[in-house]
């Protein structure tokens, strides 16, 4: 009688912001989902949201104060998202705590995203992103993040405790990292890569006609639309803003599907952002960018940008974009740095993962 072999297959979990009217946030979870399932996991993205997050949200788009245009158009919007979303591997939709012990996975990966701003009016105080009630063998976090939390005794002590139950953590940003250490300095903590980097997304974009434009990505003050547009009128280039209705650009889109969102990447001349997917997006497709500084976004990008070289690219306001754009960033040294993170990154999965 010969000798059989039997592979169990690991059941994983993704718990994050997945349905989310957001690109950067779609984005994350379709990489990081994309990335397990290449590497033969059996992988679901748990499909909950509370009520009360969910209601915020779509008070934000389908506010009836809006200009029945607006609506429409953000209706559009949701409807290409809900689409999209097709794709994750979704569980049922789960609405409350008590309907996560109906999903049972052998790991449940927290991340990437923000899931650990407990700050944020939008996500309101939700301690299932922090582990409460997961049914799973073992809890990972992966390039998790506190957003705009600056101090670790911001953090409530219920939701300390919840953290302390995940296995193997990993965030993505400097601050982050700071956080985790003041909670448990005794547990090893390792930043890693955003999921972006651990997928070619550019495989799944749908490429616009236009070319060799400026991509606009993000919100802008009245100083920042000044330089943005007086370096379109020196450069002779349109102006394309995508995701935000912008008035003030040549051409302004914000019903794209995510994946005609990753395309307008693609057939830019540069890139100028506010957002940090936006940033991200731009060096994976070695396009020329700026990302301006804004006090939401200090912690998430900066740290990353310096470790790759670009840290001229992290600018202020009133920054000359012309002066900015005269250096071309040399993405050979970028991907060479890119390369060993997303290494690091890999391996940390690998042993984070093991059944």
């Amino acid at each position: 009688m010969g000798t059989e072999r039997y592979i169990r297959i690991v059941k994983i979990g993704i718990l994050t912001f997945h349905d989310g009217i957001n690109y950067g946030a779609f984005s994350q979870v379709y990489a990081l989902k994309s990335y397990l399932k290449r590497c033969g996991y059996d992988c679901r993205v748990i499909n909950y949201k509370s009520i009360g997050f969910t209601k915020r949200e779509y008070a934000v788009f389908l506010n009836p104060r809006l200009p029945a245009k607006r609506i429409i158009t953000h209706a559009i919007k949701i409807l290409q998202f809900k689409k999209a979303q097709r794709k994750l591997s979704l569980t049922r939709r789960i609405f409350k705590q008590e309907g996560l012990k109906a999903v049972s996975f052998d790991i449940i990966i927290i991340g990437s995203d923000e899931v650990w701003n407990c700050g944020s009016d939008l996500i309101g105080y939700d301690p299932v992103y922090f582990s409460e009630g997961l049914a799973a063998n073992r809890i990972v976090s992966y390039a998790a993040s506190f957003g705009s939390v600056e101090n670790s005794e911001s953090i409530p002590l219920h939701l300390r405790d919840c953290l302390s139950r995940i296995d193997c953590i990993s965030v993505r940003d400097d601050n982050s990292l700071k956080i985790m250490n003041a909670l448990f300095g005794n547990k090893p903590i390792q930043i890693v890569l955003d999921p972006t980097f651990l997928t070619n997304l550019t495989e799944e974009a749908i490429l616009p006609k236009a070319k060799d434009y400026i991509l606009i990505y993000g919100f802008f003050d009245e100083n920042m639309i000044k330089n943005i547009l007086d370096y379109a009128r020196a450069s002779g280039k349109t102006t394309v803003s995508t995701s935000y209705n912008h008035p003030w650009c040549d051409v302004s889109i914000d019903t794209l599907s995510p994946y005609e969102w990753l395309g307008y990447f693609v057939n830019c001349h540069c890139v100028v952002t506010t957002m940090y997917h936006g940033a991200l997006l731009s060096i994976q497709n070695h396009k020329e960018f700026c990302m301006y500084k804004t006090e939401y976004r200090k912690h998430k990008i900066g740290s990353l940008l310096n470790e790759l070289g670009l840290s001229d690219r992290w600018i202020d306001e009133d920054r000359c974009l012309e002066t900015v754009f005269e250096k071309k960033i040399d993405y050979s040294n970028v991907d060479i740095q890119v390369g060993k993170k997303r290494k690091q990154s890999e391996i940390f999965l690998a042993k984070s993962l093991q059944p």
